[in-house]
């Protein structure tokens, strides 16, 4: 028999609150592998400056192909899939989290979705185990937004004790007070998400810092205003000089039609059109930096570049 928590948290979910959200709303240095288990959980490492990348695997998820852009006529974008060599009936959104290290200081960006969130994700605790990091090691999570792959993995499923303990937890204040205020008079699939935030949200408040984008979080770390899939989504710049990785979010969820086509507006995003300009900047912020990039959903590790073409873009993975 389920714990009841975990049962009432998973019957949130089949109100709607899951797959319904989705439904309503690679010239870089190659990354070292590190190790990949047979549950999703892998971790690799890539060395920038005097700092170090590790990105860690949480599992993926599953999501109907036609939420990558339910404003295009399906057929043309069944058509864009099977040319891409991508299925047309779902696609697995992959959840890449990265730890940045510096010296003895640990910082986590996003912290996946917890036990609760899809039987595919939560292997953030050992990836972290195969990467040799301790939870009682980071002393900061950033979080880019408050869906619950990004949020839900803070607290403990069972207690709300915080799978951090010693870390404050750093968001933009825009997205904090959206999820805490303005979407509880929300109505429909998102109300589970809604709930699931404040849930969260409430249990680290005392250990919470609220940022504006532009602000450099911890020396390294820049927040960039990627508004649109949430009301407050940030995307982070980290490193300095030559030596810098993009690391996205949301703001890029897939490897083709965010490229091809960035202003097809996923379902996912909250305000596409707003969305779409951020992504936008995104892209061409790292292609004419020649950035390296980490894309949170795009196939693990979710490392690469990107290159212009003419309006478009392509994803370029890193190998390794």
């Amino acid at each position: 028999m389920e714990p009841p928590m975990r049962r009432s948290r998973r019957e949130v979910l089949r109100q709607g609150a899951g797959l319904a959200l989705f439904a309503a709303l690679q010239s870089i240095r190659q990354p070292t592998a590190l190790a990949q288990g047979t549950a999703g959980a892998a971790a690799r490492r890539l060395a920038f400056g005097a700092s170090e990348l590790v990105v860690l695997s949480d599992g993926h998820m599953v999501v109907p192909a036609d939420m990558l852009a339910p404003s295009v006529p399906q057929a043309e974008l069944r058509a864009f899939l099977t040319a891409s060599g991508v299925r047309t009936d779902r696609v697995d959104f992959h959840i890449n989290v990265a730890l940045v290290r510096a010296g003895d200081e640990y910082v986590l960006i996003d912290a996946g979705a917890g036990l609760n969130w899809e039987a595919t994700a939560g292997r953030l605790p050992e990836s972290m185990e195969q990467a040799g990091v301790k939870p009682e090691q980071i002393g900061t999570v950033i979080v880019t937004h408050a869906h619950p792959d990004h949020l839900w993995g803070l607290i403990d499923e069972f207690d709300d004790s915080l799978r951090f303990p010693k870390a404050r937890v750093v968001m933009s204040d825009r997205e904090f007070t959206f999820w805490m205020d303005e979407a509880a008079n929300l109505k429909g699939p998102i109300e589970g998400i809604a709930a699931g935030a404040r849930r969260v949200l409430k249990a680290i408040e005392g250990r919470l810092t609220r940022i504006k984008p532009g602000a450099e979080i911890t020396p390294g770390i820049v927040a960039l205003d990627t508004t649109g899939h949430t009301p407050g989504h940030i995307s982070l710049l980290v490193g300095s000089g030559a030596e810098k990785v993009l690391v996205t979010a949301d703001a890029i969820q897939n490897a083709h039609v965010a490229f091809a086509h960035p202003d097809w507006q996923p379902r996912a995003d909250m305000d596409g059109a707003t969305a779409a300009k951020s992504r936008r900047r995104l892209l061409d912020m790292a292609a004419q930096e020649k950035l390296t990039v980490l894309s949170y959903h795009i196939p693990f590790p979710g490392l690469g570049r990107v290159e212009s073409r003419g309006g478009q873009y392509l994803w370029v993975p890193a190998h390794g």
